[in-house]
This record gives C-alpha cells, structure tokens and sequence, in this order.
C-alpha cells in the first residue's frame, strides 16, 4: 500500500470519527443500529491501518533498516 493509500485511510477514519461524533449527539443512544454500522466500519479501517504499519515494519526489519537513535 502506498503512502497516498495510506493517507486516504486516514482520512477515511477521521470523517467516521466526526461522523460518529455528530451521530452521538443526535441520537443520544450509542446503541442505535446506524451508530452500530458506522462504528463497526470505523473499526474495520482500524485494523486495515495496524496490519499495514505491522506489513512496513516487518519489512523494514528484514532490510535492516531501523530507525536511528540518538541518546
């Protein structure tokens, strides 16, 4: 996945996120089906992002290529 997907994901995740917000305040019931769907979706891009993050740094390490530190 490139960086522009990534970065797409993101933003995916963030509307969800003010969608979400503005869905709670108007329904007042966090257990409403619509807010149910949205937060399962939110969810869902959640774990698309961890895996990529794990992908790239699974990656990195078998290029030797971690990060440097300086102390």
């Amino acid at each position: 996945m490139t960086e522009m997907e990534t970065s797409e994901l993101i933003r995916r995740l963030q509307r969800l996120q003010s969608q979400l917000y503005e869905m709670a305040n108007d329904l007042g019931n966090l257990t409403d089906p619509e807010i149910v769907a949205v937060s399962e979706e939110a969810d869902r891009l959640i774990i698309q992002l961890q895996r990529l993050r794990k992908e790239e740094s699974d990656v990195r390490k078998l290029n030797n290529e971690y990060p440097v530190r300086l102390y």
